[in-house]
């Protein structure tokens, strides 16, 4: 089997992943129900994923580096570097949306993947350290940002929309977009001067 057919099997299997836990929940989904909807046998899931824990685990770790390219593209585009933060927190904030069932799953059942989430999620931010240094160096010389160091300040706006998102994906109410957007907007204002 060529290598284009082993990768489009593996897409079809997290897909399909996505679909059932987001339709049955983690902890109630069956690896055989995975297998029927991407159309693939049990045992080929577990040529590619040693778990359905795994499975889970490469689901989050996909969806953390989509987050992380989207914000990139905003934040490296022209434009005033306050307008591209909003930007990147508007896609961010969009995708999340856009997963609502998904996230809800993680939310309410990935407790005791919490851990291995947080280090993965870490982990990538220590890879974009840098240009996260850059970027928030610009802002701070038009005086935003000024009182945290920007591994802090990475940390609290990431709380901030991650928190966000929690509550909404339990919720349901209102536009997680305009939530995270307002929020970051005040965080900003409150950001210009040290504490």
């Amino acid at each position: 089997m060529g290598q284009q057919a082993t990768d489009q099997r593996r897409e079809r299997i997290l897909s399909a992943a996505r679909e059932v836990f987001a339709r049955e929940g983690f902890r109630i989904a069956e690896v055989k129900t995975i297998a029927q909807t991407a159309g693939v046998g049990k045992a080929t899931i577990y040529k590619f994923f040693e778990s359905k824990e795994q499975l889970l685990l490469v689901i989050v770790e996909e969806n953390l580096n989509q987050l992380r390219d989207l914000a990139l593209r905003q934040l490296l585009s022209d434009g005033p570097p306050i307008e591209r933060l909003e930007g990147a927190c508007r896609v961010i904030a969009r995708f999340i949306a856009g997963n609502q069932a998904f996230t809800r799953v993680l939310v309410q059942e990935a407790g005791e993947f919490a851990g291995e989430i947080q280090r993965r999620h870490l982990a990538l931010v220590e890879q974009n350290m840098p240009i996260a240094e850059v970027f928030f160096s610009a802002l701070r010389e038009q005086g935003y940002f000024v009182a945290l160091d920007t591994r802090s300040t990475m940390q609290l706006m990431m709380n901030l929309i991650m928190g966000t998102a929690y509550t909404w994906s339990l919720t349901g109410q209102g536009n997680l977009e305009e939530q995270a957007v307002t929020y970051l907007r005040v965080l900003v204002a409150g950001m210009r001067t040290p504490l």
